[in-house]
């Protein structure tokens, strides 16, 4: 099965976005979801660590499948996916993108997550989010 997260070294996760993507326009609405994509947050809060058996890159890419939406936006999205990866002491994330952000997603990016962006080997697309 094929996902859209990798563990490479220990805490170390690539996250693929472009199969996010491709995952969540597949999956069906139900009231909950439509909830939940309204209020991101929600599903944060009350969602437990109650897949403890799951490693690290395995509890973001559920999490990430439950709570982000190809709805939001491309900023909105990885803004929660960085909380989201925080939330399982992730260090560092690489990012695959469909495509590059442009100049005002990426600063709205640096103003708002603890960390820093990098771009792997100069590719726009493929993003290094080291998190504080």
């Amino acid at each position: 099965m094929e996902t859209v997260v990798e563990k490479v070294i220990e805490k170390d996760v690539i996250f693929d976005y472009t199969e996010f993507l491709s995952k969540s326009c597949q999956q069906r609405l139900s009231f909950m979801d439509a909830i939940k994509y309204l209020i991101p947050s929600f599903e944060v809060i009350i969602n437990t660590t109650d897949n403890n058996h799951l490693s690290c890159a395995e509890q973001l890419e559920a999490k990430a499948l439950k709570v982000l939406s190809s709805h939001a936006s491309d900023t909105n999205n990885l803004i929660l996916l960085l909380y989201l990866a925080k939330q399982e002491s992730i260090t560092q994330l690489i990012v695959y993108m469909p495509y590059s952000l442009d100049e005002q997603q990426l600063t709205e990016l640096n103003n708002r997550i603890e960390g820093t962006i990098e771009f792997i080997k100069g590719n726009s697309e493929h993003l290094l989010f080291i998190l504080n």
